[in-house]
């Protein structure tokens, strides 16, 4: 084999390896984990879904909590969490899939973390448990991102169950807050 031949081969191999290098890292994923009782929060988050899959180059997991490893949990990103209003807190298996996230060495901190709520009425507690949801985030040192518009500066919230808002699916007006949720999230991870 000539030495140009050589050359050329070598130079080949060390391409594809750069390629490999450069293409072959996998993209950002957004983990969305929900509960949901009713359903109306699993409506959300799959709006939440939608607004991630309008951005090229992210992933998303969207899963109820009770399905989510940590594995994945620490896979992720970014985490989305959304929760029914619960006597003004989320749900008690939402704080306990919240305890259970690994906390030694601080592994999810600079994820990017953001939330959603549904509650049955208005001043039900919807912005203080999505407070308490946020301060969970914060103490793991994830930053924060609340929504796309200004109604959402701290996530994306539904009434589910007073006036006009009971006894039907979630409202486009709550569905589009949680799609731009996602799709902020997704840009935000993109930049």
């Amino acid at each position: 084999m000539s030495l140009v031949k050589i050359l050329v081969y070598l130079y080949l191999i060390l391409l594809m390896g750069l390629s490999q290098a450069l293409f072959g890292q996998s993209p950002p994923n957004i983990l969305i984990a929900y509960h949901s009782v009713t359903g109306k929060t699993q409506a959300m988050a799959e709006a939440v879904a939608k607004g991630v899959g309008e951005i090229q180059g992210v992933e998303y997991i969207l899963k109820p909590i009770t399905e989510v490893t940590e594995v994945e949990i620490l896979n992720a990103s970014a985490i989305i969490l959304g929760s029914p209003v619960y006597n003004a807190n989320m749900t008690p298996e939402l704080q306990s899939f919240i305890n259970s996230w690994p906390f030694e060495g601080r592994p999810l901190k600079d994820k990017i973390g953001a939330v959603f709520v549904t509650g049955g009425g208005f001043s039900i507690g919807e912005e203080a448990v999505m407070f308490g949801m946020i301060r969970a985030m914060m103490i793991h040192g994830m930053i924060i991102v609340g929504g796309d518009e200004l109604e959402a500066a701290f996530g994306a919230s539904a009434i589910t169950g007073e006036v006009e808002f009971a006894d039907k699916d979630v409202q486009d007006i709550f569905l589009k807050k949680a799609e731009g949720l996602g799709k902020r999230v997704g840009e935000l991870l993109v930049k």
